[in-house]
């Protein structure tokens, strides 16, 4: 499965190595609100406030792409460690990235909901128990699909996966640049102002370390499965809330740190990219 993930491994790679030694990860996030907000990890809210950044702020990550110019010579990407990697299309793909932030204007933040959210888990408990990687689950359902136990969409609704134990800046600087996806889906979807809302969820993949689940939507009403309900504490004055809809799955142990992202649309198609090689130190 690995070669239908590899359109943007290499640049996934190397920006861990670029912000980090550009200082571009330094930046504040923006705090996201929503009503279910809290049940977020610090992953988790990490990746959603930086998307949100992002949509805020175009221009500033503009300029964190600009940063990446002088690595590039033709498709090769040389890391200031002296590693070159091979990218699809080398620096016209992060070229045509700055351009876009330089046009788009800046959209408001995505809210979260509890039903996207618990899309965004199905998906990541079963590939995380599996091993799989891409849109369709182990039994063969799409987002679409997934989604509809826990409410309604309206509008469009579409998902972006991630993989690699990456920083959230990472992630939505490679969903940005999209590198081998002709369609830059990735990048549509992070900042149009038609997707409102979204869920994340991010945890353990036995072949990629970490995974992260972004599901957006125009707008989502959630089901009453998905709604927080009370019940009375016959032990204490205050009441517990019980959320009655859970995902489980088992988690494998974790092996490598490279970042990719694959890209889904509506109808339930993903993007395939062609193999990006990696190639050793230079002499």
């Amino acid at each position: 499965m690995r070669v239908r993930f590899v359109g943007l491994l290499a640049l996934g790679c190397v920006l861990t190595l670029i912000l980090s030694f550009s200082g571009a990860g330094n930046g504040q996030s923006q705090t996201t609100n929503g009503p279910f907000g809290t049940s977020l990890s610090e992953a988790e809210r990490d990746l959603l406030n930086e998307i949100n950044q992002a949509r805020a702020n175009p221009q500033v990550y503009a300029t964190y792409l600009e940063k990446l110019k002088p690595l590039f010579k033709g498709k090769q990407y040389t890391t200031p460690a002296d590693i070159a990697l091979t990218t699809q299309e080398g620096w016209s793909a992060v070229e045509d990235g700055i351009k876009f932030l330089r046009a788009v204007k800046p959209v408001a933040a995505l809210s979260t909901s509890e039903g996207l959210r618990l899309a965004a888990i199905a998906l990541s408990k079963d590939q995380g128990g599996a091993g799989t990687t891409g849109h369709k689950g182990t039994d063969s359902t799409m987002i679409e699909q997934r989604v509809k136990p826990f409410g309604t969409w309206q509008g469009g609704i579409g998902e972006n996966l991630a993989y690699g134990n990456e920083s959230a800046r990472e992630r939505v600087l490679t969903w940005l640049i999209d590198d081998g996806f002709p369609s830059r889906g990735h990048r549509t979807r992070l900042m149009s102002a038609d997707y409102k809302v979204a869920g994340v969820s991010c945890g353990p993949h036995p072949e990629f370390q970490i995974m992260c689940v972004l599901t957006l939507a125009g707008g989502f009403v959630e089901s009453v499965r998905t709604q927080t309900t009370t019940q009375p504490n016959s032990n204490a004055n205050s009441n517990k809330a019980m959320t009655t809809t859970q995902v489980n799955s088992n988690a494998n142990s974790n092996k490598t740190t490279t970042t990719t992202a694959v890209n889904s649309n509506t109808n339930g198609n993903s993007n395939k990219a062609k193999p990006t090689t990696k190639k050793g130190k230079k002499p």
